[in-house]
């Protein structure tokens, strides 16, 4: 989720998903003495994450299947979800 590759709006939006992992980031980044991604320290991104979770409220996920149903039909995906959860009522498997 955190990849110095990563435009910053997906590295905001993980922050903002997964303060925890943020954190665990931002001190192993005070510890090596440099930044996350070259000019863009961890502090920065997290900050950048409360900013917006002060503005919006928490992060939101989309949908389940909403990335799927791009690719495969918004029907299709519905079979797969309805298919996924009775499975995982039949093995008694979390969601």
């Amino acid at each position: 989720m955190f990849c110095v590759l990563g435009c910053i709006g997906d590295l905001v939006n993980a922050a903002r998903r997964e303060p925890v992992a943020a954190a665990a980031y931002a001190r192993t980044e005070a510890i090596v003495g440099a930044d996350f991604k070259h000019g863009l320290s961890m502090r920065e991104i997290i900050r950048r994450a409360a900013e917006l979770e002060e503005q919006e409220g928490p992060a939101a996920r989309p949908p389940a299947g909403t990335a799927m149903a791009r690719y495969v039909g918004k029907a299709t995906t519905a079979r797969y979800l309805d298919r996924l959860s009775m499975l995982r009522k039949q093995y008694d498997l979390a969601a």
